[in-house]
């Protein structure tokens, strides 16, 4: 009955949303009203995911990523990251997430924030770190993602965009279930991967990147010289194609992260620790 009654609803609603002329049409798709609302309920409910169903459907989502790269064969680094790692997303809004940090391996320079509290990094980032303090700016980055549940936001912008929102918002007050919600973020997969997230977002991201490395003890200024590294590097170099599949240019975000050094109160570049990588990659 409820599932009925909030149907004749949506059609009321959308129906009084349509122009006068439209009304007088003898004709009315009501399939794709209903298929509108229900774009509206799934995105609702990505967005109000509760976080068990974040952190189950992240360790799915981790599962097949893993799939797709091989997890490095060392207990002694993976142990490393896992430490490092723990340590910064401690300095975070969310630091009672289960964490969990991994070199996967790939020549290609990149990470990846998984919902939930996973976090991938590849050899070919690993080998372009010069120390310590570069791994937990790359991590803090990741660990941003994550709390702000971009990939989330995501997902739930494209439901709206794809689902025609603007008809019946109004009318859903959270429907359908989180776990409902949950089966559609596994759906989607480690394809989250390859869609680039908003500028302000991985503004946000690299602010986030550098605060918590400070806040862990690390000097923030080493974010910066590991992005005016990454810069460096030739755009068509191979090692860069996924990066920037999903990131801005490194020379963009050298500017940005060099604004949020400057707005650290209490911190500044080239204070806190630049300590040599305890284990590196060296396959």
């Amino acid at each position: 009955m409820k599932g009925a009654a909030m149907r004749r609803i949506a059609f009321l609603v959308a129906f009084l949303l349509l122009p006068a002329a439209v009304q007088s049409q003898t004709t009315i798709n009501l399939n794709s009203i209903f298929d509108a609302v229900k774009g509206v309920a799934k995105s609702q409910q990505v967005g109000s995911m509760s976080e068990a169903d974040e952190i189950a459907a992240g360790k799915e989502i981790a599962a097949q990523t893993l799939g797709k790269y091989q997890i490095v064969r060392d207990e002694k680094l993976q142990r490393y990251l896992n430490g490092v790692g723990l340590w910064v997303a401690l300095q975070s809004d969310r630091p009672g997430l289960p964490w969990r940090f991994a070199a996967v391996e790939s020549d290609q320079i990149n990470a990846f924030a998984v919902p939930g509290g996973a976090v991938l990094v590849t050899t070919g980032t690993l080998k372009l770190l010069a120390n310590e303090a570069e791994l937990a700016c790359v991590f803090g980055h990741e660990i941003g993602h994550i709390v702000r549940k971009h990939h989330l936001a995501l997902l739930q912008k494209d439901l709206l965009i794809q689902s025609g929102s603007n008809l019946a918002s109004s009318v859903q007050q959270g429907g359908g279930s989180s776990a409902q919600a949950k089966q559609f973020l596994i759906s989607q997969g480690s394809e989250i991967f390859s869609r680039s997230l908003d500028r302000g977002s991985e503004r946000d991201a690299d602010s986030d990147g550098l605060l918590l490395a400070a806040r862990a003890g690390y000097d923030p200024g080493a974010c910066l010289l590991f992005m005016r590294r990454l810069a460096g590097l030739k755009q068509d170099d191979n090692a860069l194609a996924s990066l920037y599949k999903t990131h801005p240019q490194a020379s963009e975000r050298v500017g940005d992260i060099g604004k949020a050094v400057e707005r650290l109160q209490g911190v500044e570049a080239g204070s806190g620790l630049r300590p040599a990588l305890a284990v590196s990659y060296t396959h």
